[in-house]
């Protein structure tokens, strides 16, 4: 994911915040959706902190297909900061990711208080609902 990010290298919350407003936007989107991987940009917060999150939602079995892991994967929340920027991948039990998943996605983060770093596994396993 920071491979992405490099040339979108965002970490000014005003100037984000400036740039939302004036796309009247509630954040950036990286990719066309609905697809089963869609970086974005929004502001939120971390630890009582105003931040820029560096987003990656994809569709838990997309993850599961280019990372090695177990066959049947749970979602995660894998939260990093490098060179302080704020990166967060999320993978869900979806399909597709779509319009609806980013925002209901960037709700759940902005509600989160207790967000940590690290991988953060939850819910139920994808083909085992």
């Amino acid at each position: 994911m920071t491979e992405f990010y490099s040339q979108y290298k965002i970490s000014d919350v005003n100037k984000l915040c400036d740039l939302l407003k004036k796309q009247k936007t509630q954040y950036l989107q990286h990719g066309v959706v609905p697809s089963t991987k869609i970086y974005i940009h929004f502001e939120g917060k971390f630890q009582g902190v105003d931040v820029v999150w560096h987003a990656c939602t994809q569709a838990v079995d997309d993850y599961s297909v280019q990372s090695k892991v177990l066959q049947d994967p749970r979602q995660f929340i894998n939260v990093y900061i490098e060179e302080g920027v704020y990166y967060i991948g999320v993978a869900l039990n979806v399909p597709l990711i779509n319009r609806v998943v980013i925002e209901q996605t960037i709700i759940m983060i902005r509600k989160y208080r207790r967000l940590q770093i690290g991988r953060h596994e939850y819910g139920a396993r994808s083909k085992t609902q």
